[in-house]
Order: structure tokens, then C-alpha cells, then sequence
């Protein structure tokens, strides 16, 4: 792929000032005072261990990057008829599109997020749709289906990205209210709502030397967004 061209088309992914504003300094200092205030604002929710955890760590900016999804380019698949060859030359496919990925194993909100996702994840098993890997999909496969049945699939236009932060908070409340019993008690639900908070409103990264801070959705990359995600589909 064509060097400017992934630049040009990450660039303009980021320009939509919906999902995404360009800012003029790192975030990352303020983002491990937040979370340090919330700790300290919540002293019985978590141990001396986990306190150590979620905020003593060097903590790195996250990086963005796309991955190009070829598989939904109608000039890719063309080409791929055309050519009729198991590698195509197409440089700049005008119709590509890509998925954003905020890569950040070491990003201030990183470990704060991996600690909500455990405390979160066994309310998945409530979710009629959740089905938690291929072997979990194979027990929910029928015996026998009609010979006229058909196999039908549904997909979100970019899950992640599109959960608005109110919708998502009040889809976690949702589940915690209804089958709390199954969390730590030490856990509140308004602690559990106040660290998604801060996850939500602090996924800041870098990209060709910019720092921008994405205002809606949650980041694809960070460990708590696939349980978030399954409880807010959930909550419909």
C-alpha cells in the first residue's frame, strides 16, 4: 500500500469531528490524575495490590492505526476478478475503508480497563446473543434445521465507535442492577460507572506526530471494549 495514501485516508478518518478532535498537548498526566482521584475517592473498592496495579506503571501514549478492510472494497474485488491472480496491483482503492485501532498496551487508562473488563465479564453470560468463542457457538448450533432454513447473519457499522458514552453507561447499570449479586460486593456499581467513565473520556493517541482524543464511542484496543460492547447490544 501506498504510504501517502494510508496517511491521507487515516487523516481524513480522524477529521470527523464527531468521533474525533485533534488536541495541542498530551493528555496522558492528566489522564492518571483522574484515575488516581478515583481510586482515592473509592478506598474500599480495591485493595493495597490493585491499587499498585491500576496506577503505578510507566505509562505510553497509544498509537492509531487502520487496518484496511479489503474484504468490503468493491474496486479490490473487481480487480481480484480481473486480474485473476492470487496477488493484484491496486495502489489506491478509492472505496476502502478502514478500521480504527488505538493501539496502547501501556496507554494510562490501559490497566484500569483490564480490572472493569474482569469485574464486568461474567454479566456476558446474561446476554441471550453473547456467545463467548467457536466452541461456545458450536454448543448453540440446532441438532437439525429444516432443509428451506437459511443462516443469517447481522453485523453493527462500527460497533465500537458508535456507542454514545451515556448509552453505554446506562447499558452497564442496566446489568449491574439486574445481576449484581454475581459482583464483589467491595465493588460499587457508582465506581464500576465512574472508571468506564474515565476509560470513555480518556482514549487520547498519537498519529504522524498529532495528538487527537476520541469524543465518542470506545476505542477498539482497549481491554474492557468487547464486554462493553456485548452488555450495551444487550441492553436493547
Amino acid at each position: 500500500m501506498d504510504k501517502t495514501y494510508y496517511k491521507e485516508k487515516i487523516e481524513e478518518q480522524l477529521k470527523d469531528e464527531y468521533y474525533y478532535r485533534e488536541v495541542n498537548k498530551n493528555l496522558d498526566r492528566k489522564t492518571m490524575r483522574e484515575i488516581k482521584r478515583l481510586i482515592s475517592k473509592y478506598p474500599l473498592c480495591t485493595t493495597e495490590k490493585e491499587k499498585d496495579y491500576i496506577v503505578k506503571f510507566e505509562e505510553k501514549t497509544s498509537n492509531f492505526y487502520g487496518l484496511p478492510k479489503i474484504h468490503k472494497s468493491m474496486e479490490i474485488q473487481e480487480a481480484i476478478s480481473e486480474q485473476n491472480s492470487s496477488y493484484i496491483k491496486l495502489h489506491s482503492p478509492k472505496d476502502l475503508k478502514f478500521r480504527p485501532i488505538v493501539a496502547g498496551p501501556q496507554c494510562p487508562t490501559h490497566r484500569l480497563s483490564n480490572f472493569i473488563d474482569i469485574i464486568l465479564k461474567p454479566l456476558c453470560q446474561y446476554v441471550p446473543s453473547f456467545i463467548r468463542d467457536d466452541l461456545d457457538f458450536l454448543t448453540h448450533i440446532p441438532t437439525s434445521v429444516n432443509f428451506n432454513a437459511t443462516l443469517v447473519s447481522f453485523d453493527v457499522t462500527s460497533l465500537y465507535t458508535n456507542i454514545p458514552h451515556q448509552l453505554g453507561l446506562e447499558a452497564a447499570q442496566f446489568w449491574l442492577k439486574k445481576h449484581g449479586n454475581i459482583i464483589q460486593c467491595r465493588f460499587s456499581v457508582d465506581f464500576i460507572l465512574e472508571a468506564l467513565k474515565v476509560i470513555l473520556q480518556n482514549n487520547s493517541f498519537n498519529f504522524d506526530g498529532k495528538t487527537y482524543l476520541q469524543i465518542s464511542g470506545t476505542a477498539m484496543g482497549t481491554k474492557v471494549a468487547p464486554t462493553y460492547a456485548t452488555l450495551v447490544m444487550g441492553f436493547f
